[in-house]
């Protein structure tokens, strides 16, 4: 059977009405809105916020345009599905033309990720550190569309490590843009990941004047990474138990989201409705 072209597809729909806005506006608002959506089915203090973004950014366009962005997002639900070991997004920003020379954003092609993140598994220490603490974590202080933790994540899993439950990916990059193409691709591929938007220099991490996003994943393995009493705050203001809250919020994420699993039991994160 012939592979479907995603990319194609994609750039297709967004032709659609590309006439009435510009497709740099196309793009934001579909990255706004699908990271809305992934990320409002959890109880996040954000959560009333982003939904008046959300219906801000869909209440101005035409009711047939609306109905393109689920379409939109479930050409990356499909692709990732297909080839989780890519970068989907960020191959498609580079594809319409998208990216910003001017401002020296260039994102690393994905072979070349694959090949550092295999380096990072030279030796034992990854499963020196899985057995000490129970998981590993990565870094990306600026993670562009999220290549290298995509790749780090593809790796792991070939070298036995369940990165769904077993790694937590930390992600920043001071543009908006790329960071909610990391948020996105993260989210579906089940990370459990927190993505930072701010100056990872000046601002590193959750700086108070940073903008924080957590995908799904990191919610339903959040207790891993955070050992503690439940009810105890932790130094990033999150709560270290897993309370009744995140309970109720875990069963309404699998009742909002298909969770697809692939033929080697990766799991994969799929929007049944927009918000």
């Amino acid at each position: 059977m012939e592979k479907k072209d995603y990319k194609k597809e994609f750039c297709a729909l967004m032709d659609r009405f590309a006439f009435r806005y510009s497709k740099w506006q196309i793009w934001n608002d579909f990255l706004s809105l699908s990271a809305i959506s992934l990320a409002n089915v959890m109880p996040v203090p954000e959560k009333e916020e982003r939904e008046k973004l959300y219906l801000s950014i869909i209440n101005s366009y035409q009711k047939e345009d609306q109905e393109v962005f689920p379409k939109m997002l479930e050409l990356v639900v499909l692709a990732l599905e297909e080839n989780p070991e890519q970068d989907f997004l960020g191959s498609l920003y580079h594809h319409l033309g998208l990216h910003q020379e001017q401002k020296g954003q260039f994102f690393t092609p994905y072979h070349i990720c694959h090949f550092m993140s295999e380096l990072q598994f030279a030796g034992d220490e990854k499963e020196e550190q899985l057995k000490e603490k129970g998981y590993i974590s990565v870094n990306d202080p600026a993670c562009g569309a999220g290549a290298m933790l995509i790749a780090f994540a593809n790796v792991a899993k070939k070298h036995g490590i369940n990165y769904q439950k077993h790694v937590l990916f930390v992600a920043q990059d001071i543009d908006r843009t790329a960071a909610m193409m990391c948020y996105i691709q993260l989210s579906l591929l089940g990370c459990p990941a927190i993505v930072i938007i701010g100056d990872s220099l000046a601002k590193p991490f959750l700086h108070p004047n940073n903008e924080a996003w957590y995908t799904p994943f990191f919610y339903l393995n959040q207790w891993r990474f955070m050992p503690g009493q439940a009810g105890e705050e932790r130094a990033d203001g999150m709560d270290a138990g897993c309370g009744q809250d995140m309970i109720e919020a875990a069963d309404s994420l699998l009742g909002s989201m298909k969770l697809l699993e692939g033929a080697d039991g990766q799991l994969m994160l799929c929007m049944e409705q927009a918000s």
